[in-house]
């Protein structure tokens, strides 16, 4: 997926081998968020369940972007 329409994920040398991670919490894929969300799984459910400190509506938001992105067909 292309991340980089969405400011709520970076990839930085040093974490996770530069894999887009949320920007709050760079140890976390992004990858890791969108399973969640194929999974059903809340926004709310992927911060408590990981100790996120990103909000619930930027994990929404992301959920958001990459809808966005799979109905473009750009995933």
């Amino acid at each position: 997926m292309d991340w980089s329409g969405c400011p709520l994920v970076v990839s930085r040398p040093g974490y996770l081998s530069g894999a887009p991670a949320l920007r709050e919490d760079p140890r976390f894929p992004a990858a890791a968020v969108i399973e969640n969300m194929d999974l059903g799984e809340s926004a709310q459910d992927v911060v408590e369940a990981y100790a996120l400190t990103t909000p619930a509506r930027d994990i929404q938001a992301i959920y958001d972007y990459a809808k966005r992105q799979r109905v473009a067909g750009l995933v």
